[in-house]
This record gives structure tokens, sequence and C-alpha cells, in this order.
């Protein structure tokens, strides 16, 4: 027989010889079993709890999961005789199931932890705001006569007589606006194409500048307190912002309105409907992201402290790396 069976063939019958040992301790005279030990295997107690968790896990009976810990109980032990732990790629596996079990364990200590507090939940909804909590949108296109912040009274003055020009040239937009209807969303990062909007940009470009600098564009939708309709952050003028608010329906042209930019003409193209989902709702769609979160947090504080004690646990940061917590 070569070495290889042969040792294969003495692990087999350690475990027959130890299955058999384990189970029948009582009727050799030895002490009992403590109430939370299933078997023993030398030095090691296989509990009751590790044999009902691998019970469950593999759908067998506790008898059977008791003999496969014993199994694997004896062959980890004979893998240590001969030395095989200290097997690089042998300790890179056994880092690794480590290192995974410790973040089952951070994971399911995040479940357990209780329902998502409040402050979770205004975190969470923050980071997605556009689909929990997302106020009311105005879309717009508008002219803007730009000025600089150190602008004179009379520079000011002649910014706002041409925007006053611009307005009256924009008017025949509204007609446009209001026998159309808003074209579908393009998406974020493109604000769709608007006959209106086209409308209004040409009549706007048509006024001569006398000098002064015009932008005229379409805008992505932007909430009333500057904040636009986008998963990048992004902010607009807070008196921008509301003199779009305050505009009804498509086709609606404000006066013009000063902000830190300019003198603006605006005018509505579409509102977009909020979008608010009821609070106890919400904390139900975001339970497993704040689960995540929480078992993430978790593990950046063990290696904090970890990384405290380099003497005690050495590469903790390549042995969490091993397996990652996903959501």
């Amino acid at each position: 027989m070569s070495p290889g069976r042969r040792g294969i063939a003495a692990v087999a019958c350690l475990c027959a010889c130890a299955a058999w040992a384990a189970s029948s301790t009582s009727a050799r005279g030895a002490p009992p079993l403590p109430a939370d030990v299933a078997a023993r295997v030398g030095a090691l107690d296989i509990s009751v709890e590790s044999v009902a968790r691998i019970a469950a896990a593999q759908h067998i009976s506790p008898a059977q999961a008791r003999d496969a810990a014993i199994r694997d109980a004896l062959l980890a032990a004979a893998a240590r005789d001969r030395g095989l732990d200290r097997d690089a790629d042998v300790q890179r596996d056994i880092s690794a199931v480590l290192a995974r079990r410790l973040l089952h364990r951070l994971k399911e200590e995040a479940e357990n932890a209780g329902p998502v507090t409040d402050d979770e939940l205004r975190a969470a909804t923050e980071r997605h705001w556009l689909d929990l909590d997302r106020p009311e949108g105005y879309r717009t296109v508008h002219a803007v006569v730009r000025l600089s912040a150190d602008a004179g009274e009379a520079t000011r003055d002649k910014a706002r007589a041409l925007a006053d020009a611009i307005r009256t040239a924009v008017l025949s937009s509204r007609e446009v606006a209001r026998s159309s209807e808003p074209p579908p969303a393009a998406g974020a990062r493109q604000a769709p194409s608007d006959p209106a909007a086209d409308a209004f940009i040409r009549a706007a470009k048509g006024v001569p500048a006398e000098g002064l600098e015009v932008v005229a564009e379409a805008l992505p939708p932007v909430t009333a307190a500057g904040r636009v309709l986008s998963p990048e952050p992004q902010h607009f003028d807070v008196e921008f912002s509301r003199a779009a608010a305050s505009l009804n329906a498509r086709g609606d042209l404000g006066a013009p309105v000063a902000s830190s930019f300019g003198v603006h003409v605006i005018m509505l193209l579409e509102r977009i409907p909020a979008q608010v989902i009821p609070v106890e709702e919400r904390r139900g769609l975001v339970r497993d992201e704040v689960v995540t979160e929480r078992a993430r947090a978790a593990q950046a504080r063990l290696l904090e402290v970890l990384r405290r004690e380099p003497k005690i646990v050495g590469g903790v940061d390549a042995l969490l790396e091993l397996v990652r917590i996903e959501p």
C-alpha cells in the first residue's frame, strides 16, 4: 500500500474509532459530557450548537451532523500532526475561512441589531432621495444676461433693460409651449429636446446683446430649494429656483429675476411631480442596505482596534480583504 493510501486509511480508522468513542463514553464509565457538548475529540469539545448548525445547513439528522463534526475534527488533527497547517496555501485557505466566518458574524449581529432607526433612515433616504423623498421639480428654459459680482449700477441697469427686451422677444415661444406636450425625459445627463425650449432659445439669441454676455439654454429640473433632480450633487442659485417654482403651467413666463449670475428670463417647460414614499414603507425598503452599512461600520471599528495591536494580530487588512461584506 502506498504511503498516501496508508495515510487515508489511518485517518478513516481514526474517524471510526473516534465516532465509536464519542458515542460510547458513558458505556466505558467516563464522566458524562456537559449538556452543551455533543462529543469530545481529544481536547476538542464539539458543541450542541455546532451540531445543530451543521444539521440545519446540510439537512441531515443530529446524529449524522455529530459524526460529520467528529470526522472533521479528526481530519484537522491529522493534518496538524503532519504539518499541513503550516503550508502557505493552507494557511491562506484557513485565513479566508476565518475571515468569512468573522464577517458573517458581523452581518448576523447587524441583522439582529433591531429595526432601522430614525437616524439610519434619514441617512439612507439622503442617499436615495430621488427615489424615496423627491420634492416637486421644475424644468425650465432661460436666458441670463451675465453680470460680474463687481458690475456697476449702470451695467446692471443695462442688463435689466436687455432682459426686458429678451422677455418681449420670447413671448412667441409661450404659444409653442402651450400647444405642445413636454417630451419624454431623455435621462439625467441630457435635457430632452423640446420645441418650446428651441423656440425660446432662438428668440433670445436674436436680441442684440449690446456688448453684454447672454446665455440661453434649457435646464434640468430643479426643486424650489435649488437642488437639481439628478444623482450627481448639483445646486442652482436659490433666487433662480424660487422664481422657477413660482410658475404654474407649461409656457408661463416670469418677470426678469436677478441672481448671483445675472438677470434671468425664465419659462416653465414642465412640473415634475414629487415622489415621497411613506416613512414606514421606506424603512422596509432600506433595511437590507442599512444592515450592510452596520456590518461595514462594525468591520471598520474592528480593523481600527486590531491595527492598534500589531503584536497580537498581524495582517488584519489582508485577512479581511479575502472576503467582503456585500449588500
